[in-house]
């Protein structure tokens, strides 16, 4: 079954928009941004295990700090977006939850619990913004003080051959000086 030209042309110019797009939105699945939300799944299910829902216990609001510090982080770091966006998205998420508990029989909706969620947020944001600030202050005082790390790390071009009179032969290095 052959196709006709210009479905060929057609379904070409399809598969190059497919493409683009895929290129466009490619979501990098790395190890740093993956791990968050690994993270995040894993405490989620064994916190969910071990704890009935609904239930006060006294380690109730550390979770709820632990969970939406997490979930800050993951959002974050999975999304790659701006840290006020993803605590952004973490705190509505905590007074949504709060809200759906309000309307569903045998839960309660708590402030204390709201709070507890903004902490979690709060201290993964403070800590994310330390780290930065840190990161900023060192790669400033290396620039002052002229040790650029990037520079040392990378190494000095090789020369590259220059044809002389039909032969291969290496130019001279700038540091050798001819009388």
């Amino acid at each position: 079954m052959s196709l006709k030209p210009s479905m060929s042309g057609s379904l070409s110019r399809l598969v190059e928009a497919l493409r683009q797009t895929v290129e466009r939105h490619y979501l990098d699945l790395s190890f740093s941004r993956v791990a968050p939300l690994a993270l995040l799944l894993a405490y989620g299910i064994a916190v969910g295990l071990v704890f009935n829902t609904g239930i006060d216990h006294p380690w109730d609001k550390l979770q709820h700090l632990v969970f939406f510090g997490l979930l800050t982080l993951a959002v974050h770091a999975f999304f790659c977006c701006r840290l006020r966006i993803s605590a952004g998205v973490a705190s509505l998420a905590g007074i949504g939850g709060e809200a759906v508990q309000a309307l569903t029989p045998h839960h309660h909706a708590s402030l204390g619990d709201v709070a507890a969620n903004t902490i979690g947020v709060a201290l993964v944001v403070a800590a994310i913004v330390l780290i930065r600030s840190e990161t900023r202050a060192a790669l400033a005082e290396k620039a002052i003080e002229g040790d650029d790390f990037l520079s040392s790390a990378v190494p000095a071009p090789l020369p590259l051959p220059v044809s002389v009179s039909g032969r291969d032969q290496a130019p001279a290095s700038p540091d050798s000086s001819s009388a």
